[in-house]
């Protein structure tokens, strides 16, 4: 399984916890609508830790989370799309961390946001700066103590959370380097996710998912040798 694929997910600013943003619903079916999403995407990861990902069924997902087959299907499906939304609700609190702790946007005084000389420099070391405040490894460790098997769905969902993780830092880069073109940011941004990306499976190449001491001297060791070669590259 490539663990490229599950380093960053999108929405910063979207509300994943499955909640209303102010109080129950006027409508109750859509409450308990909801109650039920989230007690069987936590319910599917819960057995999707117990038992790996493929051998998660709809039998034992209804009854982990208390609802009838009949539900599941209503929301997912299968049982395994049930577990690839909960790792990538995972993903999407971690990159959710990461893009808050980057310091807002400013324009200098004098100046318009499209002449601003803040440099694509200045932004990386900014994102480097929120990406080391991170235990990332730590973590991402309940995705790894899922067994992913390398199927087309698991493939596919992959590619659709690269892909929303591209085009979420993408949307940070644009705010913050409108002197740059969508283009150019866009190819900074898939650099950024597959370089990190890189580092994932080489440290599980390297350890096998195990986060000891060893595995987190690796894991510093491989994060340290893709920024330096990347802040090179952006500060040239």
């Amino acid at each position: 399984m490539d663990y490229v694929l599950t380093t960053l997910l999108s929405g910063c600013a979207d509300d994943r916890s499955g909640e209303p943003r102010s109080g129950e619903p006027k409508d109750k079916r859509e409450a308990i609508r909801l109650r039920n999403r989230r007690a069987i995407i936590a319910a599917a990861g819960e057995l999707a830790t117990e038992l790996g990902t493929d051998r998660v069924t709809v039998n034992e997902l209804a009854a982990r989370a208390g609802v009838s087959r009949r539900t599941i299907f209503n929301h997912f499906p299968s049982a395994q799309d049930a577990v690839f939304e909960y790792l990538s609700e995972l993903v999407a609190g971690l990159i959710d961390g990461v893009l808050r702790d980057l310091p807002e946007p400013t324009t200098p005084k004098g100046t318009t946001a499209a002449s601003s000389d803040v440099s694509l420099g200045d932004v990386y070391r900014q994102l480097i700066g929120s990406l080391r405040t991170h235990t990332l490894i730590e973590e991402l460790q309940p995705v790894f103590s899922v067994d992913l098997q390398d199927t087309p769905a698991a493939s596919l969902w992959g590619f659709r959370v690269t892909r929303t993780a591209v085009d979420r830092l993408n949307e940070v880069l644009r705010e913050r380097l409108p002197q740059h073109s969508s283009f150019e940011t866009h190819l900074v941004a898939t650099t950024l996710i597959n370089s990190f990306a890189e580092c994932l499976d080489e440290w599980v190449a390297r350890t096998g998912g195990g986060l000891d001491e060893r595995g987190r001297r690796i894991w510093d060791e491989l994060l340290a040798t893709a920024l330096g070669v990347l802040g090179r590259g952006f500060d040239s």
